[in-house]
């Protein structure tokens, strides 16, 4: 809520009759909350998207401080903002499952992790699952019922910084992933990938279901709280269920491997592209196109460098929408576009000039004119509402959101007309007077 004073507002809240308090907060009743949303998302579609990013991010910094065990929860909380974008076969339930429970693999868990594995992917997925259980055992997830010491299902989160010969020929699939790594986004000194490798559940394999949902919050939380990591890749056997899923939250599928005449699916993010901060504002928006998070081709001088159209527009509107909060300004992924010189000293500076100076060239003719003050006012200046900028601009409020909506076109318009930047030269040496 901002610079709102929340105490006064969450104990007034507390009083209201279709309020529920609980020990996780409080819930207002459905039909309250699907009103109070619906009729935000008819009158202001772009503050109900800026409500919805703001309580992402938040629920983004909600899992960063919470336990490892509590992270589930949090991550839960998170998956509720896109509750009602399913459809009759809804991959996720945002609500908790106390009957099971999560636990690192154990060395007696051993012998029931390979038969699962060969059991529901065959032989040679069970050989890379024993690859990796010497190698990473720390990566392993087990899950089990409560009151039985069995694992019920099993999954792996791996961390790899650079290819081991060993680990190509134990596992096609991870010699498949860093093929695409070094053809299309090579790490750096001080990166590594992460891979979800494993997410084994017999007896209807990958088909949504508790086991499979704590195993998706596990995965997103590792996401949410690691640092380091450039590439992130997820395999799963049954991509017709869960790649419109993935490919909705910017992940395509970038590799198929064969595997004893199964096919795992691989789905690819490049985080240099589109930071997590980013990732969560932009998926929880009403009706944006998922960014392009896997580069198509290598490219000479660094991942994203050539930002596709729809990560480039998306880019604009949330430096727009950023332009007051340095913190999340500075992760922006236009500093990897053609705005900003490769080598700037001061990349968010030259990011910041080359919007500024994209909104003056604007001001050519009256509909310029119109843009400029539309988004000066709003974003720039900064009024503390929509309909604040359109009392300012002396304009009705329908009338204002359509120059709004414009001006954007406009400036997206100018600033891929921006010429391609290139690193300023040195400055002279100037050696101190004797």
């Amino acid at each position: 809520m901002g610079d709102e004073d929340t105490d006064m507002v969450f104990s007034w809240l507390r009083q209201l009759p279709y309020i529920e308090a609980t020990p996780e907060g409080l819930h207002p009743h459905d039909a309250v909350r699907a009103t109070l949303e619906a009729d935000l998302r008819w009158r202001d579609p772009e503050r109900y998207d800026d409500v919805r990013a703001r309580i992402s991010l938040a629920g983004l910094q909600t899992v960063r401080g919470a336990t490892e065990r509590d992270a589930l929860l949090r991550v839960a909380e998170w998956m509720f903002l896109f509750h009602d974008q399913g459809g009759p076969e809804d991959l996720y339930n945002y609500r908790t499952h106390p009957h099971i429970e999560e636990t690192p693999l154990r060395p007696e868990d051993v012998p029931d992790v390979l038969h699962m594995a060969e059991q529901a992917e065959g032989t040679a997925s069970a050989a890379a699952v024993a690859h990796w259980v010497r190698r990473q055992p720390e990566a392993f997830r087990v899950h089990r019922y409560a009151g039985s010491s069995a694992p019920a299902s099993f999954m792996a989160i791996l961390r790899l910084h650079a290819p081991l010969p060993e680990d190509s020929a134990e596992d096609p699939v991870i010699a498949a992933v860093w093929d695409l790594v070094e053809t299309a986004a090579p790490l750096r000194p001080g990166e590594h990938l992460g891979i979800r490798r494993f997410a084994v559940q017999p007896g209807g394999h990958q088909q949504p279901s508790p086991l499979m949902e704590l195993t998706s919050r596990r995965t997103i939380s590792d996401e949410m709280r690691t640092h380091g990591r450039a590439v992130t890749f997820t395999v799963f056997e049954n991509a017709d269920r869960w790649g419109r899923y993935l490919a909705a939250a910017g992940m395509p599928e970038v590799a198929a491997v064969d595997i004893d005449g199964r096919q795992q699916h691989v789905f690819g993010r490049d985080w240099r592209r589109q930071t997590v901060e980013q990732w969560v504002q932009h998926r929880a928006r009403a009706a944006v196109t998922p960014v392009a998070t896997w580069p198509a081709t290598a490219s000479s001088s660094g991942p994203g460098d050539q930002l596709p159209r729809a990560a480039f527009e998306e880019g604009v509107l949330e430096a727009l929408r950023t332009w007051h909060t340095p913190r999340e300004f500075a992760t922006s992924v236009l500093l990897y576009s053609h705005l900003v010189p490769p080598a700037s000293p001061a990349p968010v500076a030259d990011l910041r000039g080359a919007i500024i100076t994209a909104l003056d060239a604007l001001q050519i003719d009256p509909p310029g004119v119109k843009a400029h003050e539309a988004l000066t006012t709003t974003y720039i200046t900064a009024s503390r509402t929509h309909k604040a900028a359109a009392r300012r601009l002396g304009v009705p409020y329908g009338t204002y959101r359509r120059h709004l909506t414009l001006a954007k076109q406009h400036l997206i318009g100018q600033l891929l007309r921006h010429p391609a930047t290139t690193s300023a030269p040195p400055p002279p040496l100037c050696l101190p007077e004797e």
